[in-house]
């Protein structure tokens, strides 16, 4: 659950009011500090150890993942609670059209020009693929890096790299980074020789395991390397897993 302002207000400096946070009083900054309207920088008594620790109290415990760049960016995560009951969900997720390097140029054109004009109006929402995904299935490297051109010459969507091979997945990453792509799968038998590489153009990163227990270990690593943004897939076998 979300720090509450009276937990706040008891790490703060207890001076007497300064107001130079802008609010009367630390409570009155506390309580708005929890709700989200303001920020940890605006007191400016407090130490770098409890900022830092604020900081991370108050971060949303789904972070925010932008895959894509400018108006065309999907933003997943930043999601104040784990499950919608406890209050809502903000961001829908992403749909993405999957596009492999093994179909023929003709369904390749096809896929291309579909996912920029189908769209389907629901409940006032109007539904429509946000990404590409292409995927390396050809083991013809220079075929799946011709495609990720063509998909960055031809749309101004962002794109799931999906890839085993290492090589091709980062040689494609370089080719669109300036559309901040997810790449995948990152998993434990890739993920050291992954780090270096992902670390030198940062962009959000896919993981891949067989359980939410192995995928920790995986995050972790990430995440001391400073690599934030994750998505991460359990590879659960069936729903009871997946709710799980």
């Amino acid at each position: 659950m979300p720090i509450s302002g009276s937990e706040i207000v008891k790490m703060l400096p207890g001076r007497k009011p300064c107001k130079e946070c802008g609010f009367p009083t630390c409570f009155a900054f506390a309580m708005k500090l929890a709700s989200g309207g303001t920020t940890v920088d605006k007191c400016p008594y407090l130490s770098e150890e409890v900022k830092a620790r604020l900081v991370d109290l108050l971060a949303p415990p789904i972070k925010l993942v932008t895959i894509g760049a400018g108006e065309n960016a999907v933003k997943v995560g930043n999601e104040e609670v784990i499950y919608r009951h406890e209050k809502t969900f903000v961001h829908s997720p992403g749909i993405a059209l999957l596009i492999s390097d093994r179909e023929d140029d003709a369904k390749i054109e096809e896929k291309i020009k579909k996912i920029q004009e189908l769209q389907f109006p629901w409940v006032s929402v109007n539904l429509k693929a946000d990404l590409l995904a292409p995927y390396y299935g050809s083991g013809n490297k220079n075929r799946f890096l011709a495609l990720v051109k063509k998909i960055y010459d031809s749309t101004n969507l962002g794109m799931v790299l999906i890839s085993e091979d290492m090589d091709a997945l980062f040689a494609a990453r370089d080719i669109c980074a300036d559309r901040h792509p997810l790449l995948y799968p990152i998993t434990k038998e890739n993920v050291d020789e992954a780090i270096l590489k992902i670390k030198a153009n940062l962009t959000p990163v896919g993981l891949r395991g067989d359980s939410i227990e192995e995928l920790v270990p995986l995050t972790t690593k990430l995440k001391d390397s400073g690599i934030e943004e994750l998505v991460l897939n359990p590879g659960s076998k069936n729903l009871l897993e997946a709710i799980r």
